[in-house]
């Protein structure tokens, strides 16, 4: 670490202490904008308000007034009798210039017009009445249809927007029965316009829905559709906010839309108050930042520097007889003691571990095994010195090593004992080992573990050459095998010859003779007696002949004799040999050939004897409507048979009996499907015999598959096995 290495990281933490409060204030100035922004909308919704307040008051006016005229005894009067004293006592024109009404009608409750009057309150001049109202009138819509029923909203006629008020005419007592409807109206003319935006100070447009609107009025209107009590506020700039609302008609739709346009000062005031104090916490924030910097260089970095230092030389030069110079009375001269102290003791542990580490290896090179200290990575730590001596290396450059590339020692302590699973098991390992040049190691990996957690830090390898007390011992136990078996064999094959062999092969030949009637016919219980017997003979022939195969084999002395035979007339002959079998159970027998395929060179009997055993086996323990199948494959310089069923399968409990002589896979098979369990064997016999190899694979319920390849111009060629190699020692 040097001193630019730590200030930058002092900068860099000041930076991000920076960033942070940045991003902490631009968050909270975003929030507290968003408050203004809210207040805005509040406020510009009261302003709204204000403004429809006064619409309405407008339209209470009216409504009062309508109601006070239709509620009097003179007018119920009038509306029946039309005299001319009500007329020219109330409705005179400066009458209706009084209470700011343009428009008079009074109806009957037939819905005929007894009396109209329109009158320009401004100038006092008597107007025409609209004739949209009088429309209005004649269908009904302005007419009420009973003592309650009132109606109040605007008409949009030609001239202006109306006002219009209709109620009942009733006695002075509001009491009937109705006599007709009075209907005031009042002109949303220009100057009423002007009185609203004077009264609420605002700035206002409107527009009638039947008027061509500005995009902004009708998108609004579009939206108000749904809501029609809703106020709409949006922002038209950075320095004007407006609120949309409609007015309805007579028949509750709308009629109007206006727009009340306010200066957004309450947003930008907080705006510009946000950005004065945000912009004085960034500025406090940097000389904070720089003050504290400088303050981290001066009083602490520089000290933590020199403790750097100081220990950077130390395990640099290795010298644990330094010692750092103590100052001030400080969290940092505390960490210079603590420092100085465990020099001192790790000093004093260095030589106890010289001296325990002379005697142990002492203790070990006097051993006359190798052993071998292996870190998790495999890496040599230590080895005593008859290892050293079997790689050929001194231990300064056997350290660090991994132990796999270690000259001639690598293969008995790493590939066979698989040392990186003792580190994840724990377990202790040991076994005896072949290496190569035919000495025999036992070999034997002991996990060391620290006291405090158990935690695996190493494993220590032993490796004894027993190569000579092996040899010694495999020779007394081969010998004495051996004799045994010899004289088991001898004994065994010259008994079988001589005392089975021979009366089998006359009980065949009679009981042939007898079923071919030679002698005289027979009934057809005694030939059937006869084909037993005929046929227990050969089975027990073939049985015995088997057991000679097999010997022959395991002493030596089977021979095979090549010849060249047409592979695929081969196949053809097994498959119509054992047809008339398959066909007692609906089998089908199929071959699939590989077409590159054509003569093989092989013993022909003997290839034939272990085709026959794979299809028997695999018919008879097929299920009924079944199916068997051969393929021929060439696979390089050899050709690779299969035999595929769809039986009974065999479960892996069973799997390992296979290929032993007498064994099948399990009891009830053995009485359920016959056989002598020697098939198998002699096929394997045969296969390896022939340069090959035998394998299979099997699902219980699902069927087998039996393969063997063997050299297709004959020799010896890659001896396979179906057995597990041999496993290792736990």
């Amino acid at each position: 670490m040097s001193r630019i290495d730590i200030s930058k990281k002092v900068l860099l933490i000041t930076f991000l202490i920076f960033g942070i409060l940045t991003a902490a204030f631009t968050l909270t100035h975003n929030m507290q904008l968003s408050n203004f922004l809210e207040l805005e909308y509040v406020d510009t919704l009261d302003n709204v308000e204000r403004v429809q307040n006064a619409i309405s008051t407008e339209q209470g006016y009216l409504d009062r007034t309508v109601q006070d005229w239709a509620c009097w005894n003179d007018t119920y009067r009038f509306v029946e009798d039309k005299n001319q004293n009500y007329t020219d006592t109330n409705l005179q024109n400066q009458t209706l210039t009084g209470i700011k009404v343009n428009v008079m009608l009074f109806v009957n409750k037939s819905g005929s017009v007894v009396c109209a009057k329109s009158v320009d309150f401004y100038t006092g001049e008597e107007k025409p009445i609209p004739e949209k109202l009088l429309r209005m009138v004649e269908d009904g819509t302005l007419l009420s249809k009973s003592e309650n029923d009132t109606k109040s909203g605007f008409v949009l006629l030609d001239e202006n927007p109306m006002f219009v008020a209709c109620h009942p005419i009733l006695t002075t007592k509001y009491t009937g029965p109705m006599k007709g409807t009075l209907i005031f109206g009042r002109y949303f003319d220009d100057n009423l316009f002007n009185y609203f935006k004077d009264s609420t100070r605002s700035s206002l447009l409107m527009y009638t829905v039947d008027e061509e609107l500005p995009p902004d009025f009708q998108a609004k209107l579009n939206n108000l559709s749904y809501n029609p009590d809703k106020i709409f506020v949006e922002p038209l700039n950075d320095n004007i906010i407006a609120g949309y609302f409609e007015l309805q008609d007579i028949s509750g739709k709308p009629a109007l839309i206006m727009r009340a346009d306010f200066p957004r000062e309450l947003y930008m005031y907080g705006e510009k108050t946000l950005d004065n104090m945000y912009f004085f916490l960034f500025l406090t924030a940097i000389m904070t930042g720089v003050g504290v910097k400088f303050a981290f260089d001066r009083l602490f970095i520089s000290r933590l520097i020199g403790i750097d230092n100081f220990v950077t030389k130390v395990r640099s030069e290795k010298d644990l007889s330094r010692r750092l110079s103590l100052k001030n009375d400080d969290e940092l001269y505390r960490l210079s003691r603590e420092i100085n102290g465990m020099l001192n003791e790790i000093e004093l542990a260095e030589q106890e571990l010289k001296a325990q580490e002379r005697e142990k290896k002492v203790l070990l090179d006097s051993l006359n095994e190798l052993a071998i200290f292996v870190d998790p990575e495999l890496k040599i730590i230590w080895a005593n010195k008859a290892a050293l001596e079997f790689m050929k290396i001194d231990l300064q450059k056997a350290v660090g090593l991994c132990l796999k590339k270690a000259p001639d020692i690598s293969s008995p302590l790493s590939d066979y004992l698989r040392l990186e699973q003792i580190f994840v098991t724990g377990n202790k390992k040991s076994g005896e080992f072949t290496a190569k040049d035919g000495k025999v190691w036992f070999v034997q990996a002991i996990p060391v573990t620290e006291e405090e957690d158990g935690k695996i830090i190493g494993v220590l390898k032993m490796c004894r050459d027993i190569t000579e007390s092996k040899a010694a011992e495999t020779l007394l136990q081969e010998k004495q095998v051996a004799e045994a078996a010899n004289r088991t064999k001898s004994e065994f094959l010259a008994n079988i010859s001589h005392e089975l062999r021979t009366p089998l092969n006359s009980i065949i030949g009679f009981s042939d003779l007898l079923y071919e009637q030679v002698y005289g016919e027979l009934n057809e219980r005694q030939l059937k007696s006869v084909g037993n017997i005929s046929k227990s003979g050969k089975h027990l022939l073939n049985l015995i002949n088997g057991i000679l195969d097999l010997s022959k084999v395991e002493a030596g002395k089977m021979e095979l004799s090549y010849k060249q035979f047409e592979l695929a007339s081969k196949l053809t002959t097994i498959k119509n040999l054992l047809s008339p079998i398959a066909d007692r159970k609906n089998i089908q027998i199929e071959i699939d050939m590989d077409s590159s395929l054509s003569n093989i060179y092989a013993d022909e009997a003997r290839f034939v004897q272990i085709m026959y055993n794979l299809v028997d086996n695999a018919i008879k323990f097929s299920y009924d409507n079944g199916l068997v199948k051969i393929g021929a494959r060439k696979k390089g310089d050899m050709v690779e048979i299969t035999v595929t069923d769809t039986g009974i399968g065999i479960k892996p409990e069973d799997q390992s009996k296979l290929f032993k002589p007498f064994s099948q896979v399990d009891s009830f098979l053995s009485k359920q499907f016959q056989g002598t369990g020697l098939g198998l064997s002699l096929v394997k016999q045969i296969v390896q015999l022939h340069g090959g190899y035998i394998w299979f694979r099997s699902e219980p319920e699902k069927g087998s598959t039996f393969a063997f390849a063997i050299p297709i111009k004959g020799g010896k060629g890659k001896e396979g096995t179906t057995e597990s190699d041999s496993k290792v020692q736990d």
